[in-house]
């Protein structure tokens, strides 16, 4: 199997294709390792596609997230594989904070530990706002999990920071200790914003 993991090297999709029962509508954005398409059954959801060792820390944060009733995260609907390819379908949300940046002030945000991993790629681009269609424009909600860290055990004992570790993150938005090739802590998920 390929280490390539850009998104470049996943099937790209069009719109009128269907996979499994969702129909393709339009992409909504493309990262480093996957992709994101508005799709459409009876109410309006997104699909992303990603290489499978990514999607699948992925899908285990969102369950996790969802099993303490975690309400800043989109509903996770699905979950499949198609032409080799794994995919998770979620609540379709608004626009991200990259965006509703540009028009607004300058604010802070802050993550809890609550499931004791740490984000690792916080970035505006990585929280949108709630669509006023859903009546939640006034929620914020982080997506994109694909590059937590878990720092406790499953006995929530904190794990020994790595003596090296490898850079995580968007370069631009990433902790110095990213930088510096140093264990991601709770703190560096602040800083990053």
């Amino acid at each position: 199997m390929s280490t390539d993991t850009s998104s470049s090297c996943i099937n790209q999709l069009v719109s009128g294709k269907v996979i499994d029962k969702y129909t393709v509508v339009k992409k909504i954005g493309e990262g480093n390792f996957g992709t994101v398409y508005h799709v459409n059954l009876s109410i309006q959801m997104c699909i992303k596609q990603e290489k499978l060792q990514l999607l699948r820390l992925e899908l285990l944060v969102m369950q996790r997230l969802k099993a303490r009733n975690a309400i800043h995260m989109p509903d996770l609907i699905s979950k499949g594989n198609y032409e080799n390819i794994n995919y998770i379908v979620m609540k379709l949300l608004g626009r991200s904070l990259q965006d509703a940046k540009k028009t607004g002030p300058d604010k802070h945000l802050s993550l809890g530990p609550a499931i004791g991993v740490s984000i690792q790629d916080v970035k505006p681009g990585n929280f949108v706002i709630g669509r006023p269609e859903d009546g939640d424009l006034r929620k914020l909600y982080i997506i994109d999990f694909g590059m937590c860290r878990q720092f406790v055990d499953s006995k929530s004992t904190m794990l020994p920071p790595r003596k090296k570790a490898p850079f995580r993150g968007t370069p631009r938005y990433a902790p110095i200790a990213s930088h510096l090739f140093k264990e991601h802590c709770r703190r560096d998920d602040v800083e990053s914003w």
